[in-house]
């Protein structure tokens, strides 16, 4: 349980990262963009709802635009499955980012050798979380989940300096 908690720290702090903010946040800012444990059940409840509105198509977005924004939302959905003891919504999500990894790395016109490692680790560990999810393995699944995480980061820094955005 106490990994399930932190990961109510870590995801939201991780989800600033992704979104390219390179601008510091206050604790207060942070705070606010964490989901409660409340918060978590109504996600639950109402996410048929928001999915079904998410899942519209938006104008603007590129390929690797909306494959990165499934990405996000299949993150949040694992959590919430930790969260919930629904292993198989964990399980189904690890599936899919596992493929979405896969289809992403197909827009990539020269990947380095850095980003293929980083990927191929993403795609691991999402395989590991489907597993863990399988066997009913909280603490594990939750460590894959912090695993992915952390190569998410570390993935959007290397892409953020291999093609100069953000300096």
């Amino acid at each position: 349980m106490k990994y399930v908690l932190s990961l109510i720290v870590v995801v939201p702090s991780l989800w600033l990262a992704c979104q390219g903010s390179n601008s510091p946040q206050s604790n207060a800012e942070i705070a606010s963009a964490q989901p409660s444990l409340e918060s978590s059940a109504a996600l639950s409840d109402g996410a048929q709802d928001k999915t079904q509105e998410q899942e519209k198509p938006q104008p603007g977005l590129t390929s690797n635009q909306a494959l990165m924004r499934d990405k996000l939302k299949h993150m949040s959905q694992i959590l919430s499955g930790l969260t919930m003891d629904n292993f198989d919504q964990v399980a189904e999500s690890g599936l899919t980012l596992a493929m979405i990894s896969r289809a992403t790395s197909w827009h990539i016109p020269e990947p380095t050798p850095k980003y293929q490692r980083l990927s191929k680790n993403f795609q691991e560990q999402a395989k590991d979380l489907e597993r863990h999810a399988l066997e009913k393995n909280i603490e594990a699944a939750t460590l894959d989940l912090v695993r992915m995480n952390i190569s998410c980061t570390e993935c959007h820094q290397h892409m953020r300096e291999h093609l100069g955005i953000g300096k």
